[in-house]
């Protein structure tokens, strides 16, 4: 295609530009174009491939800048987890001494219990002397590892940011933690939990409850013993002289072949049936006057026994309350004078030339004028004069007294140890029933400081907010000088560096919902339990695993409490329902139950990237303009302490080597602790 001629000539136009060269005659593409086109797109191909490489390198420094953010967080979520451990186990021990305290005021409600009771209760102070010191331990140690974060999260980030240098490119740089200064408040942890209270009621009803024991004891052997009385041949007993001198049988004289079966009703009964039986069948044993007088002597005492018996009464209340009276019989002269029988007028009298009394007018001496009665008092008065034929007298009267009081064949030698052991077990009983009412205070005191001292765990967990708390912001710089590899630049580029660049990040931390934080208190437990850790000393089994399952459940299962308290106080033995301390446990286990814990959240915090604007935002700062400000700060070659400073992070340590101890756990019962040691070298890898 001919294009027209230049100025005249005939030459074509192509020639005359020189397109000649690319295009021939006939229109078709030359040699040296199809070379030059080569040349060019070969030279495109790699100058993109140069700038794909630039430019993935150049979005390299916000990967790393991301991973640094990430790793300087990763030391936060690991102090989180450390702080939550030591409030677990600050809170979990002081449940775990007063839950055993609690279990020793119940034992201490248990007869007999009262030495294991003072050693489980000694257990529970010594595990609350425990918490107190490790508490005060572990707020030094938590306060002073915030003071170390920021430094440690520097460290961490750094050697994050360093680890990603890979053959000429060089990665440095840092995380600046928000807020940086420690607003986490401690003090609760430091709340001292009080249970003195608590002791001195388990030390009044401890006493109470020895006193009702020993009562208890004191009027089970008096029973014991007036059961003997009434119905053991030793060598005899009032049952058997009942059938032997009154003929008594069957029903209505029964023998009980136990003293948990007897009561004091049955003596009772029994010598009201004996006397009345004895004073119907009462006859002289002979004609003459000292038959006559002694039967008549005889009859008058069984006449006043029978009295007396029939004024006796026995009543028990529910086993505890008792009202009883056994009547006390005279058993010689000097106790006959104290009863009606002495002074009772019952005895005729003659005129012998004076008043004169007679056991009876068929008395020999009886030859006088009939003048009335008299008693055996009035001859001991001076009033009537005593016969000397029947010479009745008091002491006859006292004679038939003491004979059968006397005689271990004598009905009333039985009933005067069953009268005697009456008394003796309506004190005991007495005393029991005080005592008794002295426990049920003294347990009502004990329910109520047990309840105080459960409130005073019922405090705000810790406010934890360390420095990196709200995020982490990171700063990574690369350095400059980096050639493009020698394969992209060859022949068709000129030599080039990959520019210096700084990228800036952020990250917080947020909970994952896959995890409770059980897992990471079981495995400190496990951890303590297998050196030995806590135990006291084998005062009482169980108080390990007690404390083990209520510092795993910190996070989630405090619901459960009851359920585990109830079952740590089955152990204890004796515990009888209708017993106070039956009516205890059901108490404290109440109030356990309804102590309101909140779980703490154990969810394992994992960082997650966010933007700048979130993190320096919760702090009150401009992000764009803090973000500018990290940007201008970023040092040209600095090791952590000069990236924190440059930063502007405190750089704190304390003088702490590779291992920080956090706290100090006591051992109870012993001069032993375990320390809780920190690797600061692997802190959030």
């Amino acid at each position: 295609m001919r294009t027209g001629r230049r100025c005249g000539t005939d030459e074509p136009r192509e020639r005359a530009w020189g397109i000649a060269w690319f295009v021939d005659d006939a229109g078709g593409y030359t040699t040296v174009a199809v070379a030059v086109a080569m040349l060019v797109s070969i030279t495109l191909v790699f100058g993109v491939a140069a700038t794909e490489w630039i430019i993935a390198r150049s979005a390299d420094v916000q990967a790393v800048c991301d991973a640094t953010a990430m790793a300087g967080c990763n030391v936060v979520s690991a102090y989180c987890t450390i702080a939550q451990v030591v409030d677990a186990c600050v809170l979990s021990m002081g449940l775990a001494g007063l839950v055993v305290m609690g279990t020793g005021l119940v034992a201490s409600a248990v007869p007999g219990g009262q030495g294991a009771a003072t050693k489980i209760v000694d257990a529970g102070r010594e595990i609350l002397d425990s918490r107190r010191r490790f508490a005060t331990s572990a707020v030094r140690g938590l306060e002073g590892m915030e003071t170390m974060l920021p430094l440690l999260i520097v460290h961490n980030a750094s050697s994050c940011a360093q680890s990603n240098s890979e053959g000429d490119i060089s990665y440095s740089g840092a995380a600046v933690p928000v807020p940086l200064q420690s607003q986490s408040d401690f003090s609760s942890l430091e709340r001292d939990v009080s249970a003195q209270d608590l002791e001195d009621a388990s030390r009044r009803l401890r006493d109470a409850t020895r006193d009702a024991d020993e009562a208890r004891k004191r009027a089970n052997d008096a029973l014991r013993r007036a059961w003997e009385a009434d119905c053991v041949n030793n060598p005899s007993c009032l049952s058997s002289r009942a059938a032997s001198l009154a003929g008594l049988g069957g029903s209505q004289n029964p023998i009980v072949p136990s003293y948990e079966m007897w009561d004091f009703g049955m003596p009772i009964e029994r010598s009201r049936l004996y006397y009345a039986e004895r004073l119907a069948q009462e006859s002289p044993d002979g004609s003459d006057i000292e038959s006559v007088a002694d039967s008549l002597a005889r009859e008058l005492f069984y006449r006043y026994a029978l009295d007396e018996v029939y004024g006796a009464y026995y009543y028990e209340f529910d086993g505890e309350e008792v009202d009883l009276m056994l009547p006390h019989l005279a058993r010689n002269a000097a106790e006959v004078r104290e009863t009606w029988i002495y002074t009772d007028a019952s005895w005729p009298c003659t005129d012998e030339g004076g008043v004169t009394l007679h056991a009876s007018l068929e008395c020999p001496g009886a030859l006088g004028e009939f003048c009335g009665y008299a008693s055996v008092a009035d001859i001991e008065g001076g009033g009537v004069r005593e016969c000397p034929v029947c010479r009745m007298s008091v002491g006859d009267l006292g004679r038939v007294a003491s004979i059968s009081t006397s005689a271990t064949n004598g009905y009333e030698h039985y009933w005067q140890i069953i009268v005697e052991e009456s008394q003796e077990y309506e004190a005991a009983k007495r005393d029991q029933a005080q005592a008794e009412r002295r426990m049920r205070d003294a347990a009502e005191e004990g329910e109520d400081a047990f309840e105080r001292a459960l409130d005073m765990l019922r405090v705000p967990r810790p406010r934890l907010c360390p420095p990196g708390a709200y995020g982490c912001v990171g700063v990574v710089a690369r350095g400059a000088g980096t050639a493009l590899p020698s394969s992209l630049v060859s022949s068709f580029l000129s030599g080039q560096e990959l520019p210096a660049g700084v990228a800036v990040s952020a990250a917080a931390l947020a909970p994952d919902n896959s995890t409770d934080g059980e897992d990471v208190l079981s495995a400190f437990f496990n951890g303590i339990a297998t050196q030995g850790g806590f135990s006291v000393g084998g005062v009482l089994d169980g108080i390990c695993g007690l404390w083990g399952r209520l510092l795993v459940s910190y996070g989630s299962a405090y619901e459960r409490l009851d359920g585990m308290v109830g079952g740590f106080m089955d152990n204890v033995d004796g515990v009888f329902g209708g017993s106070i301390g039956s009516w205890l446990k059901r108490r404290l286990t109440g109030i356990v139950g309804s102590l309101g814990l909140e779980p703490a959240d154990m969810r394992t915090k994992k960082p997650v990237l966010v933007h700048t604007n979130d993190v320096l935002g919760r702090a009150g700062l401009n992000g764009l303009a803090q973000a500018r400000q990290l940007v201008q700060a970023v040092p040209s070659h600095a090791d952590d302490v000069g990236w924190a400073q440059a930063l502007g992070v405190p750089t704190a340590l304390g003088g702490a080597g590779d291992t920080f101890t956090i706290a100090e756990l006591p051992v109870p019962g012993t001069n032993l602790s375990i320390p809780l040691n920190v690797d600061l070298a692997r802190l959030g890898a």
